[in-house]
């Protein structure tokens, strides 16, 4: 009987891990892709319009410093 218990603590602690590291990858995949997407935006947007170098950094950081504010509660 305890064994059985056993067993079945440890196949849910198992499905608790993988649902963590799948919740994980998933939401670094996203942040990743909203990152690549911010960054594709402005490169194009700086290069067609010749805006300056310092202004494109300028806007990198902080429309990732907004990022990072918005989602940091998730």
């Amino acid at each position: 009987m305890s064994n059985d218990s056993a067993r079945r603590s440890r196949t849910a602690r198992a499905r608790h891990a993988l649902s963590a590291v799948t919740t994980g990858t998933l939401r670094l995949l996203a942040d990743l892709l909203v990152v690549s997407l911010w960054v594709l935006f402005l490169t194009l947007l700086f290069l067609a319009t010749g805006w300056p170098r310092w202004a494109f950094y300028g806007a990198l950081l902080l429309g990732v410093g907004v990022y990072v504010s918005v989602t940091s509660g998730w």
